[in-house]
C-alpha cells in the first residue's frame, strides 16, 4: 500500500474517535435506562404513540374504502338500473346493424340514425323493450343474446330477400315458408342451399353452448322494477306511436311496404306486421251503418240496355309491362308486338296495383273481390290469412250466380298462396294447377312457360254449354331473372345502360315475355276462330323485380302496369287508367250485370267516402257480423273440382317385367296406390304408368292419385281391382 492510501486511510478514523470522545458521560445510558421521548404537552401523547395510531387509523380508512368499493361494484354488478341500461346499449347497436341490413349499406343505416333521429330512438325502444323481458331470467346474459339474435337474424333475412325482390321481410312471409320451400331451387344453388343448411346448423349450436356457458344471474331478480321499466317503455312506445301517427312522423298506412320500411325503420314495420292483421273495425261500424250503406246502393239506378252474356276470359300476366319506354334499355325489336298492337285497337290504360316486384296475390285478390289489400295489415297476403277459409262475395261468385261456368288456371302448384282453398271459397267450379297439366315446357330457372294456357282456356270454354269465366294466372315471367348468359332462347338482343350488371337479368326477361306476347296473339286467334262473343283481359300484376327506378319511367308510377280488353264485340269501354279493385266494376257495367256490393259501391263514391264505405263493407263481410248479408253466408259452400279433363284408370295388367295401369290423362304427377299406398311409379304416357309388378298381387285395390311436390293427395280415380 503507499503511503498516500495510507495517510488517506487515517484520517476519518481520527475523526470519528474525536466525535465519540465529544459525547459526555451523562449522554450514555446504561442498562437499566429507556430512551425517553419528549411527550406532546396538549395531547400528553409521545411521537410513537400518535405514529401507531396514524397507522390503524390509515389501516381502518383503508378497509372502509375497500369495503364500499365491494359493495359499489356488487351494486353495479347485480342494479336493475345497470342491467336495464346494458338492454339499451344492445338495442341500440341492434337498431343500427337492422337499418344497415335493411339498406343494404352500411352508410345508409348511419343516415338513417342522423337523419331520422327520433325515428331511429323509436325502433331502439321496441328492440329495447323486448330485451327487457331477458330481465325476468335467471341467465339473463343468454336472454338478451338470444332476443338479439332473434332480432338479427330477421335482419340478415330481409337483407337476404332484398336481394331476390323489392318487398321486404314480413311476418307474413313466415306463413309463405311451404311456398319458399318449393321455390328455393329457383332462386338458390344447391352449393347455396348447403350453406344455408350449415349456417343453420351453426346457428342452433351456438345458441345451446351459449345457454349452457353462460353464468346464472346470483342477485335479487327485482322483478318489480323490471315490470315498473317494462311499463314505462311500453307507455312511450304507445304514447310516441300514437302521436307519431298524428303527427305524420310515422304511418300505419304501408300503401308502399318497401317505402315504409326506409322511412320509418325495420323494427316498427316488421313488429306492425306482427301485431296489424285483418282489416282493423271501423269506428263507426254498426249495423244502423252497414244497412245505411246498403240501402244507398241498392237506391242507384238500375243497369240500362240488355245484359250481355260473353265468355269472359282474364289473364294475369307475371310480372309484364311494356318495356319499349324503359330509360336506358335498347332491344334490337319490340319484345310485346301483339300487347302493343291490342292497345292500338282495343280500350287500354295504366293499371294501378298494390304491389312491387312481388305480392301477386294482392293484385288479383282485388282484381275479383274490388276491396283494396291495402285494407288489411301491413305485407299481409288476404289469401293466406282470410280468404283462405271465408267465403268472400268474388266475380266468380257474381258471373256464377248468372250462369256462368267458373274456372282458375294457374301454371304453378295449386297450393301457392293457398289458391286450392281460396278458390273453393270464392265459388270457382274447378280449378286447374300444374299438377293437371300436360307437355309443359320450362324456363331455364324452373318456371312453366305460358304456352301452354291456350290448350288450358280452351279446354275450359268447351267443357261447359253455356258461358264460361276462365281466370287464369300466368307464371313464365316469374323472377328471379339469373344474371348468366345463356339462360334463355334470344328472340332479342338487349343492351341496358343504367345498371350493367343488370343487363343478363333484362335479356332473360325481355326474352320470356317476348314468348308471353306470343301466346297472347296466339290465343286470341283461336278465340276469333271459335266464333262466341268473348272479352279478353290482358293485364301485368306488378312490375318486374330488376331494380327498376321511378325517374327510369316516363309516364308511369312504379305501382303501374298497364291493361288491355280485347274483344270481338262492340264494347263503350273508353280508354283510361284505372286500379286493379276498379276493374270487375267497369267490366259489370260494361255487360249491364248485377254485381256485388262491394263492386257497386264504386259507381257510388269515389275518394276517400268510397275507402271509408268500401272499407265498412269488408270489415263486415270477412270479419263483422255479416250484416250485409243478414248473416247468411254469401258465397254457396262449394267442393272445387281439381282439373278440367277427367282423369280415369281402366285396367291393369303384368306385361312381363312389370304391372302396366292403362287409363286417360295421366301426367308427371300421376301416382299409383296400392291398397292406398304410394308405390313408385313410372310416366310413360297420358295412357299409362308403370309399376314393378312385386308391388301389387292379385286382389289388390288399385287407384290413381293425384300428388303434389310436396307429397299432397289433391284427387284420385276410380278403383280396381288387380287380377
Amino acid at each position: 500500500m503507499s503511503k498516500k492510501n495510507k495517510k488517506t486511510n487515517e484520517k476519518p478514523v481520527e475523526k470519528s474517535i474525536k466525535k465519540v470522545i465529544d459525547v459526555d458521560d451523562d449522554d450514555v445510558l446504561t442498562d437499566d435506562e429507556e430512551v425517553k421521548e419528549p411527550v406532546d404537552k396538549k395531547t400528553k401523547k409521545t411521537k410513537s404513540d400518535k405514529s401507531d395510531e396514524a397507522v390503524e387509523e390509515s389501516d381502518l380508512t383503508n378497509s372502509k374504502k375497500r369495503k364500499i368499493a365491494k359493495k359499489i361494484k356488487k351494486a353495479v354488478k347485480y342494479s336493475i338500473h345497470t342491467w336495464i341500461f346494458r338492454c339499451f346499449l344492445c338495442a341500440l347497436i341492434i337498431e343500427l346493424i337492422l337499418e344497415m341490413f335493411g339498406r343494404r349499406s352500411i352508410l345508409g343505416g348511419f343516415a338513417f340514425l342522423f337523419n331520422s333521429p327520433i325515428v331511429f330512438l323509436y325502433n331502439v325502444s321496441i328492440i329495447f323493450f323486448t330485451l327487457l323481458f331477458a330481465l325476468f331470467i335467471r341467465k339473463r346474459v343468454f336472454g338478451i343474446a338470444l332476443i338479439s339474435i332473434v332480432w338479427l337474424v330477421c335482419g340478415l333475412i330481409n337483407f337476404i330477400v332484398l336481394g331476390f325482390r323489392v318487398t321486404p321481410f314480413a311476418a307474413v312471409d313466415f306463413l309463405m315458408v311451404k311456398d319458399t320451400f318449393s321455390m328455393i331451387d329457383v332462386y338458390y344453388t344447391k352449393f347455396q342451399q348447403v350453406l344455408i343448411v350449415i349456417g343453420i346448423i351453426i346457428l342452433l349450436i351456438g345458441i345451446f353452448v351459449l345457454f349452457r356457458k353462460t353464468p346464472k344471474y346470483e342477485g335479487q331478480m327485482n322483478v318489480k322494477l323490471t315490470m315498473l321499466a317494462c311499463v314505462i317503455v311500453w307507455g312511450i312506445i304507445w304514447g310516441f306511436t300514437n302521436f307519431g301517427v298524428k303527427h305524420n312522423i310515422i304511418s300505419d298506412d304501408f300503401a308502399n311496404l318497401g317505402m315504409a320500411y326506409q322511412e320509418y325503420g325495420f323494427a316498427y314495420c316488421f313488429t306492425n306486421s306482427i301485431i296489424d292483421n285483418g282489416i282493423s273495425k271501423p269506428d263507426d261500424y254498426s249495423k244502423d251503418a252497414v244497412l245505411e250503406i246498403k240501402a244507398e246502393i241498392d237506391n242507384m239506378d238500375k243497369p240500362k240496355g240488355k245484359m250481355k252474356k260473353p265468355n269472359i276470359i282474364i289473364i294475369q300476366l307475371e310480372s309484364f309491362f311494356d318495356p319499349n319506354g324503359l330509360k336506358g334499355l335498347t332491344m334490337s325489336d319490340n319484345p310485346v308486338p301483339n300487347f302493343d298492337k291490342f292497345k292500338e285497337e282495343y280500350p287500354s290504360g295504366y293499371f294501378t296495383v298494390p304491389a312491387l316486384g312481388a305480392g301477386t296475390a294482392n293484385s288479383e285478390f282485388e282484381v275479383l273481390t274490388g276491396i283494396k289489400s291495402s285494407y288489411f295489415g301491413a305485407g299481409e297476403y288476404p289469401y293466406k290469412t282470410t280468404v283462405n277459409d271465408t267465403p268472400v262475395v268474388s266475380l266468380c261468385s257474381v258471373l256464377s250466380d248468372q250462369g256462368y261456368a267458373t274456372h282458375a288456371i294457374h301454371n304453378n302448384k295449386g297450393s301457392f298462396y293457398d289458391r286450392d282453398d281460396v278458390y273453393n271459397s270464392m265459388g270457382f267450379d274447378d280449378f286447374t294447377s300444374i299438377e293437371y297439366m300436360y307437355n309443359l315446357e320450362y324456363t331455364s330457372t324452373g318456371w312453366a312457360k305460358d304456352y301452354t294456357l291456350t290448350d288450358d282456356i280452351l279446354k275450359c270454354l268447351d267443357s261447359s254449354e253455356g258461358q264460361d269465366f276462365v281466370f287464369t294466372i300466368s307464371v313464365q315471367g316469374h323472377g328471379r331473372y339469373p344474371s348468366d348468359k345463356d339462360s334463355c332462347e334470344d328472340h332479342i338482343q338487349v343492351e341496358y345502360t343504367f345498371e350493367e350488371s343488370m343487363e343478363e337479368p333484362f335479356h332473360y326477361y325481355v326474352n320470356q315475355i317476348y314468348e308471353m306476347d306470343e301466346m297472347m296473339g296466339q290465343l286470341k286467334e283461336k278465340l276469333d276462330e271459335r266464333g262466341e262473343d268473348y272479352l279478353l283481359i290482358l293485364y301485368g300484376d306488378h312490375l318486374p323485380s330488376l331494380n327498376i327506378s321511378q325517374h327510369q319511367l316516363t309516364d308511369s308510377t312504379l305501382f303501374q302496369t298497364e291493361y288491355v280488353v280485347v274483344s270481338n264485340m262492340k264494347l263503350g269501354l273508353k280508354d283510361e287508367d284505372i286500379t286493379s279493385n276498379e276493374l270487375a266494376c267497369k267490366l259489370l257495367d260494361e255487360l249491364n250485370i248485377p254485381s256485388g256490393y262491394t263492386h257497386k259501391i264504386h259507381d257510388l263514391y269515389e275518394g276517400d267516402e268510397l275507402d271509408e264505405k268500401l272499407e265498412m263493407l269488408a270489415y263486415d263481410e270477412l270479419f263483422g257480423e255479416n250484416y250485409l248479408y243478414d248473416g247468411h253466408t254469401p258465397v254457396p259452400e262449394r267442393h272445387i273440382r281439381r282439373g278440367i279433363t277427367p282423369i280415369v284408370l281402366e285396367e291393369a295388367f303384368d306385361n312381363g317385367s312389370s304391372v302396366s295401369v292403362k287409363g286417360e290423362n295421366f301426367n308427371t304427377y300421376s301416382v299409383v296406390f296400392v291398397n292406398d299406398k304410394k308405390v313408385d311409379t313410372d310416366y310413360i304416357s297420358e295412357n299409362e304408368l308403370l309399376i314393378d309388378s312385386d308391388k301389387v298381387s292379385s286382389g289388390d285395390e288399385i287407384v290413381v292419385k293425384q300428388v303434389d311436390m310436396a307429397h299432397h293427395q289433391l284427387s284420385e280415380t276410380n278403383m280396381i281391382v288387380y287380377n
